[in-house]
């Protein structure tokens, strides 16, 4: 199972949302050491866990998610648009007599995926397998009252 380490940036009733560094997979690549595409901070994930009492805002969670979840996930994101586009292109080129046939068929699954994305995404995240588990929690020190009254 993939572990990582996040800290968490904003708890909710019902979500526990982690800012997680990138992965050694990440810096590999040659502008992992300068991703800026959405600003400085684009390299980072954001990771939602169910909540569990006990755990506060600036503390690092170490989570794993199963690697059957993560392959699922790699063929719905990177092979399914490619069997959606090829159905489309013969669906649209054999049954409809259009013009521009093999666009349209392109276009119909690059929709039809669209869909499923969001019905997929909507589906999976609620099933168990897909949640990350929280393996380990390490609190931040929160300065006791008596050390805020040395310090001033």
């Amino acid at each position: 199972m993939a572990k990582e380490v996040g800290k968490v940036e904003r708890i909710d009733r019902r979500w526990i949302e982690l800012i997680v560094p990138p992965s050694e997979g990440c810096l590999l690549c040659h502008s992992g050491m300068s991703c800026s595409f959405h600003g400085p901070d684009s390299a980072y994930g954001h990771v939602k866990i169910p909540y569990r009492p006990g755990i506060d805002v600036g503390d690092k969670v170490t989570f794993e998610t199963q690697p059957s979840a993560q392959n699922i996930s790699a063929l719905i994101i990177f092979g399914l648009p490619i069997l959606l586009i090829l159905a489309g292109y013969f669906i649209v080129t054999q049954f409809f007599n259009i013009p521009h046939a093999e666009l349209w068929g392109v276009f119909s699954g690059i929709f039809v995926y669209g869909i499923l994305l969001i019905l997929f995404n909507k589906w999976f995240s609620k099933l168990p397998m897909f949640l990350p588990k929280i393996m380990k929690v390490e609190k931040t020190k929160v300065p006791e009252q008596s050390e805020i009254r040395n310090s001033n």
